[in-house]
């Protein structure tokens, strides 16, 4: 597969088809509950019911939004994070630079 030049755009929107991550995760798992409560807390703070969310920012903010949730659930669940050396580079996809990849492992 031949590698393009990205192109600049002003705006990126990924958006997610419904159900589509579901075989990642399920709802019964200690991560899943973690992230819904703190989306629903935020709905209730501004006093909104949906089922439909988008979260838009720029990227560093998102990234620290995003960040702080894996911190916190971290603390509260005293998680430990390792960097991994010695990985299997077949565990990755084969189109994406694994020389330049770093894995963790919690």
């Amino acid at each position: 597969m031949r590698k393009s030049k990205p192109k600049k755009e002003d705006i990126v929107v990924f958006a997610f088809k419904k159900g589509s991550q579901d075989k990642f995760y399920d709802t019964e798992n200690g991560t899943y509950r973690f992230v819904d409560a703190s989306i629903q807390r935020m709905m209730t703070e501004y006093n909104v019911i949906c089922d439909n969310i988008a979260l838009s920012s720029d990227r560093v903010t998102l990234v620290n939004y995003i960040s702080s949730l894996i911190d916190v659930y971290i603390k509260i669940y005293d998680i430990d994070i390792e960097k991994v050396e010695d990985f299997d580079p077949v565990d990755f996809d084969p189109d994406r630079d694994v020389e330049n990849t770093v894995v963790y492992r919690m």
